[in-house]
């Protein structure tokens, strides 16, 4: 059976063998030869290929060798030199400490497991640095933590505060002194925390003041009847002095004046009372004069 074939196959050959017919086996020789040019290409083609596969592993080993900030932001420290050798292992390793954005910081402040149950998120706080001591910065609480710290058996909770540092005044790692406005109160009597404390000194019963008194005549002697009173108890006939009060002077003498307790900052106190008006001299201590 004839089979279609290509015409310039035999003028090839012809070429080839110089106008001569060649035989079968020499036929056989050239077609075995053929297949094997066109495996060789095809196996050099496979090298090729496997050549540039390894050329793209070497180039993305190689630009991971590049150091590249994941995010934009300040370097605050590096861990290490050029040239150093950055093995791979279970522990990340740090290589180096970036800000992020320092127009926009957190304060961490310790707070006392006392004054814990009175802060909350979005509370308005105010703190100062040693850098800047005439200044005051406002922030707002963003986080009060649950969990506890303790250092020397004092219990603290961490707590965050969000700050606006537009003009990059503050910087990463300063100390700071903060005082969180838990509460505020507007229109009422503040006295320092000493006029809470003061008691009228009495004289005793030479005449002689009692701050004269030899501190061991004192000791002896122990506290007035009156202040014995308001410490230990009383019959019942004056519940005001078991009530906290102040001192204030008028017409030149002291006078005891109850009042109610309201916010405090450890300074200055909120007090409440009908007896007290606007210009009273609030006594906070008693001095003797020289003679």
């Amino acid at each position: 059976m004839l089979s279609p074939g290509n015409d310039d196959e035999p003028k090839e050959l012809r070429k080839i063998s110089g106008g001569k017919i060649p035989s079968q086996a020499t036929m056989d020789s050239a077609v075995a030869s053929l297949e094997r040019a066109r495996a060789d290409l095809l196996s050099a083609e496979a090298s090729v290929h496997q050549q540039e596969a390894q050329v793209q592993i070497t180039e993305t080993d190689l630009s991971k060798t590049i150091i590249r900030s994941p995010t934009k932001g300040v370097v605050l420290s590096r861990k290490l030199e050029p040239g150093q050798t950055v093995a791979a292992s279970f522990t990340t390793p740090e290589l180096f400490v970036i800000a992020e954005d320092l127009a926009s910081m957190l304060l961490e402040v310790s707070i006392a497991e006392a004054d814990i149950g009175f802060v909350k998120d979005g509370q308005v706080a105010r703190f100062q640095v040693d850098a800047w001591p005439q200044r005051t910065y406002e922030a707002t609480v963003s986080k009060v933590s649950f969990g506890s710290k303790v250092t020397d058996n004092v219990v603290t909770y961490p707590t965050e505060l969000k700050v606006a540092n537009a003009d990059l005044s503050l910087r990463p790692g300063m100390t700071a002194t903060a005082d969180i406005d838990v509460a505020h109160h507007t229109d009422v009597f503040l006295v320092p925390v000493a006029a809470l404390r003061f008691e009228p000194m009495e004289p005793a019963e030479n005449g002689e003041s009692g701050e004269e008194m030899s501190f061991l005549e004192k000791m002896i002697m122990g506290p007035s009847p009156q202040k014995h009173e308001r410490r230990e108890g009383y019959d019942g006939s004056d519940p005001s002095l078991l009530k906290p009060a102040i001192w204030v002077l008028r017409d030149g003498e002291p006078q005891r004046v109850v009042v109610m307790l309201g916010l405090s900052n450890g300074q200055m106190t909120e007090v409440s009372s009908a007896d007290l008006s606007i210009g009273d001299a609030v006594i906070i201590r008693e001095e003797l004069a020289k003679r």
